[in-house]
């Protein structure tokens, strides 16, 4: 919904929200699997540094602290 709402209304806006997006990354620390922040289902923009998020791991299905952190070389594109 926030996703449809911010295309309307900022669609160079969401280009960017979704570029960075993809460039964080959500680990599970039970099974270490790795996924975007965006194929997740969430948006982040113009974070700083890691943190930590509950949440269920799409691979393991269990919930626990999700790391969520900027890949090594995203920024570098």
């Amino acid at each position: 919904m926030l996703r449809t709402l911010i295309r309307s209304l900022f669609p160079g806006l969401m280009h960017r929200i979704e570029n960075e997006s993809r460039g964080w990354m959500m680990q599970c620390r039970k099974c270490g699997h790795e996924t975007s922040v965006w194929d997740y289902g969430g948006m982040r923009y113009g974070g700083l540094g890691p943190v930590y998020r509950l949440g269920r791991c799409r691979e393991c299905h269990r919930v626990s602290m999700l790391r969520v952190y900027k890949r090594d070389d995203f920024a570098s594109r």
